[in-house]
């Protein structure tokens, strides 16, 4: 065998390791993607159940407690009104944080979901 042939030979041996080590590379990174969005939509899924769940109670509990006050006052309108009053109040005041109680908090889990290492955030 020649010296050509031989460096030739090696050549492509090292062209097949290459692009094995690429498509190993692309492998790797389609089984991460798979897995933070497999976890994402598992977590969504988690959060609507229990979203439903809060939304019935909290139905339920409202509409009682509005009769509650209702029969307290000796009128069940102003028990409805009182507790939909507590309601626009509480609505008002997640309007005027949201962005520190809700833009914040979905960022940084989205950080953290898809950058596990970066920290940086946090700090501001």
């Amino acid at each position: 065998m020649s010296k050509k042939e031989s460096i030739s030979d090696e050549i492509s041996d090292v062209k097949k390791e290459i692009e094995s080590y690429v498509q190993n590379k692309i492998d790797l990174t389609k089984l991460h993607i798979a897995e933070d969005l497999s976890k994402f939509t598992a977590a969504i899924a988690v959060r609507l159940v229990l979203f439903y769940i809060a939304f019935f109670v909290l139905f339920f509990l409202s509409i009682a407690i509005s009769y509650a006050i209702g029969r307290y006052l000796d009128s069940l309108e102003l028990g409805f009104f009182i507790v939909a009053g507590f309601y626009f109040v509480i609505g008002l005041l997640f309007f005027l944080f949201k962005g520190k109680f809700v833009q914040k908090p979905i960022i940084q889990a989205f950080i953290h979901l898809f950058f596990p290492n970066y920290t940086d955030y946090d700090k501001k």
